[in-house]
């Protein structure tokens, strides 16, 4: 569901906003499903920030070795999902800023980056990306870690 850029910045924060929301409840769905794997289950960390969740969600996927291709490439979106939710940040936590007679200014929250203009397409963009960036994570969510814990099961019952 692609969105189109209508030259409104506000519009497009909003849809980056909606969207991240979107894209971390799936990171949610995926961490839930390893987290509740894990002999060393703990309610607290359902409260750890996004990007603890997806190093986590990385650290089991690699823990448990060779893996079946498709999540291996999920695996590999982690880091582009992660930087992507790193735009959001920069994004949602900046201020923009009118410029009379000039291009709207971004004025990041973080100390040290520079101001840079404000510009919907980029705010369009990173929202259609992060609407994107949903499919993988469902996917694992759903079908491919099922699947993949499926089989080990499978495989344990038939070597006792």
């Amino acid at each position: 569901m692609t969105i189109q850029d209508d030259g409104d910045l506000i519009k497009g924060l909003g849809f980056v906003c909606l969207y991240a929301a979107y894209l971390e409840e799936s990171i949610d769905d995926v961490f839930e499903l390893l987290v509740t794997q894990d002999g060393e289950f703990n309610e607290k960390a359902f409260r750890w920030q996004v990007s603890r969740k997806l190093d986590y969600i990385e650290k089991i996927l690699t823990s448990w070795g060779e893996v079946p291709d498709e999540l291996d490439q999920f695996k590999q979106t982690l880091r582009r999902i992660g930087q992507l939710l790193e735009d959001r940040n920069l994004a949602v936590h900046g201020r923009i800023y009118a410029n009379p007679g000039a291009a709207d200014v971004l004025k990041p929250a973080r100390r040290g980056m520079a101001e840079r203009p404000a510009v919907s397409s980029e705010l369009y963009q990173l929202a259609n990306d992060l609407f994107d960036a949903r499919n993988p994570m469902l996917s694992a969510s759903m079908f491919s870690i099922p699947r993949y814990l499926r089989s080990q099961d499978s495989q344990s019952m038939g070597s006792n």
